[in-house]
């Protein structure tokens, strides 16, 4: 309880500048930029000058100004209804309708006294603009020290615009420091709608949008993973191209964790290091689970990592390590996060020519599950090239890979695969043709690993034939006066590979590819290299658009394609399986912009010996010009259609606004097949100009086979201008709402 006392004081007493504002609504335009003037730089030898209806000199060097009296000194503008001047020490005294403006700031006030040659003033009851975060207020003393810095007494600081204090800062002392582009309030007051809501010995805020160290405004939530769950992030910024967030997590179950960001940006590229740290966890039982990391220390690390080594040199990491398997269930926050099964490791170099292309890599993974850990790539080279437009219209292709696949328990080794090729394409705005030839050979060598190989160096040679040809018919159309143009695209893909027998090839990182309308005009119905599936069969496909002559925009398109076999497939992953059906299952996609607002999907995998659907996905989405967001999808996939577990779902997401302020967003994602909600959301916001607020309430599960289901609570609050308060939900609403923030 000590440490929550403590944690919770630190936070609540040291706000600073934020990085980004996370609510994307604009701040409200308070005054017009055109009010304040251009900057100029200040010197002692700047002349001052002086115009005002009447004018008075007296002995000793005061002059009288009275009426329309405007000041002006180096960007700075001072009028009123009556000014003294002392030629001698440079001070002004002004009095009525005081107005001193320049580019950062304006202070109206009815008396005022400045010096010339020290560059600064003060002013009595004052009324204050400034021009970099719209912000304004009220103050009983202004000192203005030039265009470097401003204190305040007894000041008001809101974002909000004028006759609305939604959300109002009052403290004994405000300091602006217009070269940092910081502000700093002592004895603050926050208050929301008139009402006192938050007390602060110390606040900063930010005057810009650029990047300032500091702590940021905490994030407060909960949920049934973690308890009562608290971050206050501090903020570094180290040097213009590096920076990193320190940030203390307390969870009132599971104990005080610090995680920590770095990220840097130089001339060879960009990267971000992320590490987090539990000392001992906490949590005893996890609903009706026991905790196996019960007082364990739990941590992760990762490293993500680009470079542009040269014009045609360039390279990426990505190091991911958790401490243990249900790392990312406990404290992720997105269903895809949390039901990972490997973390990569990967280090990739890669060289781009004009006509070919080379890549080196080096990967692994992390298990975090019982499944049978995948094969290490240690290394992977790949080399990819091609020769256009060659002598008589030809083309040459070249595709190469070199891996060496390493495993502690199945059998391991070694893969070289090479595959030239030729080609004659020929295209014109009627159609094209494109027979090509290649020859492809894999070759082996294994190591048993404590398994049987019966063969240890395998290989592999097949010829690959195939004849891609399409037609293109078009014509004008006229719908409702509108010119739109009705094309008609016809396609023909015939492919034969000869059969091979396969069974002493191990598979290291084959697999079946998801049949769609691209995989039926693909060259090899695999992934990887380990199989090549034959092949005599031709492919037909129909596709129709109806496109809008003056914007381009295609209205619909529908496509309709089917394999025909010739003969028997005897390829399989598993050596087991043949295939004997004369035909493909039907596949239809369709494409339908039904209106400026309306965007429908749907795709369908049609068995038509069995009269059956294998495959489906519908969606409907509706996107309006005030905000107004609905989607509605059904994926559904028959059992154990491609080896694969089958599926129903339904996912309907929307975000509803009340009006210019107020929204309410949800989205229901369900299982009809095991009749389980996966993620079950529903907020209410509100955003103006001045202030946001956001309250989330999320019930999911970690995974689609998991049963424990987990409760989490968002809230979020912005003061535009001072900071951010709650736990930030913009990037679980994006992930969840399709269209949300963009």
């Amino acid at each position: 309880m000590r440490k929550l006392i403590i944690f919770s004081t630190v936070t609540l007493t040291c706000f600073s500048s934020l990085v980004r504002a996370e609510v994307s609504w604009p701040l409200c335009d308070i005054s017009n930029d055109a009010d304040f003037l251009p900057f100029v730089e200040s010197t002692e030898e700047t002349a001052v000058d002086v115009k005002a209806d009447d004018a008075q000199l007296t002995e000793g060097g005061l002059s009288v100004f009275t009426g329309n009296v405007i000041v002006n000194r180096a960007g700075q503008e001072l009028t009123a209804s009556r000014a003294t001047y002392d030629q001698n020490t440079g001070d002004v005294t002004a009095q009525g309708d005081v107005n001193l403006r320049d580019s950062e700031m304006i202070v109206k006030s009815q008396q005022a006294e400045w010096s010339m040659s020290k560059d600064e003033g003060t002013l009595e009851h004052a009324q204050y603009r400034i021009r970099e975060m719209h912000a304004r207020g009220e103050a009983s003393h202004v000192h203005r020290q030039g265009q470097i810095k401003t204190e305040l007494t007894d000041a008001t600081y809101t974002t909000c615009a004028p006759g609305d204090d939604a959300w109002l800062l009052q403290a004994s002392k405000v300091n602006l420091d217009h070269e940092e582009a910081v502000g700093s309030a002592r004895n603050v007051v926050v208050r929301l709608g008139g009402i006192p809501v938050f007390y602060t010995p110390y606040i900063s805020f930010p005057l810009n949008d650029e990047r300032k160290s500091g702590f940021l405004i905490p994030s407060l939530g909960s949920s049934d993973k973690t308890g009562f769950d608290v971050s206050t992030p501090y903020y570094w910024n180290i040097s213009p191209n590096t920076d990193a967030t320190l940030t203390p997590r307390y969870m009132a179950d599971r104990g005080l964790m610090l995680n920590g960001e770095f990220r840097y940006l130089d001339e060879l590229g960009q990267g971000v290091v992320d590490a987090g740290f539990l000392s001992s966890d906490n949590l005893k039982t996890d609903g009706s689970n026991v905790n196996p990391n019960y007082q364990e220390d739990r941590k992760h690390f990762s490293w993500q990592n680009t470079s542009q080594l040269s014009s045609r040199w360039n390279s990426t990491i990505d190091y991911n390590y958790v401490s243990d398997s249900a790392y990312l269930e406990d404290f992720g926050t997105s269903l895809s996060l949390s039901s990972t099964t490997h973390l990569n490791r990967e280090l990739t170099a890669a060289y781009n020519a004009d006509n070919w292309n080379f890549t080196g890599r080096l990967k692994g993974y992390q298990t975090l599950t019982d499944d049978v850990k995948p094969y290490q790539q240690l290394p992977q080279l790949l080399f990819n090239g091609v020769l256009p437009d060659q002598a008589m219209g030809l083309s040459y292709g070249m595709t190469a890979e070199y891996v060496d696949f390493q495993h502690d328990e199945l059998i391991a080794g070694q893969r070289f695969d090479i595959e030239p090729s030729v080609s004659l394409p020929w295209r014109n705005a009627a159609g094209f043709i494109t027979p090509r030839l290649a020859l492809r050979h894999t070759q082996y060598n294994l190591t048993e690993n404590g398994t049987t190989v019966t063969n240890k160096t395998p290989s592999r040679t097949l010829p690959i034939t195939s004849i891609d040809s399409g037609l293109f018919f078009d014509r004008d159309m006229t719908i409702a006066g509108n010119s739109y143009t009705h094309t008609l695209e016809p396609r023909v893909f015939y492919l034969y590979i000869p059969e091979r027998n396969q069974a002493d090839i191990p598979v290291f990182d084959s697999g079946l590819r998801t049949f769609n309308m691209g995989q039926m005009f693909a060259y090899d119905r695999f992934s990887g290299a380990d199989r090549v599936g034959d092949a005599n069969q031709v492919t037909t496909g129909l596709t129709s658009r109806i496109i809008e002559q003056q914007s381009g925009r295609e209205l619909l398109r529908v496509s309709l394609g089917q394999i025909h076999y010739f003969q028997d497939r005897k390829v399989s992953i598993t050596n087991n399986t043949v295939e004997t059906r004369s035909d493909s299952d039907m596949v239809a996609e369709i494409v339908a912009s039904i209106a400026k607002e309306w965007t429908a999907r749907g795709e369908i995998q049609w068995d038509p010996n069995g009269n059956t659907n294998n495959m489906s996905a519908l969606s409907l989405r509706y996107r309006g010009d005030s905000g107004q967001l609905f989607n509605i999808s059904h994926r559904y996939r028959r059992d154990a259609i491609n080896t694969t577990d089958g599926l129903e779902q339904l996912d309907i997401s929307a975000r509803i606004p009340f009006n210019q302020q107020w929204s309410m967003i949800g989205r229901w994602y369900h299982s009809l097949q095991d009749n389980r909600t996966l993620e079950g959301l529903a907020g209410i916001e509100y955003g103006s100009c001045c202030w946001a607020t956001r309250l989330v309430l999320r019930d999911y599960v970690n995974s689609a086979t998991d049963m424990d289901r987990t409760v989490a609570i968002f809230f979020q609050i912005e003061l535009k201008g001072l900071g951010n308060f709650g736990q930030n939900s913009d990037s679980l609403l994006e992930k969840s709402v399709l269209g949300y923030g963009s």
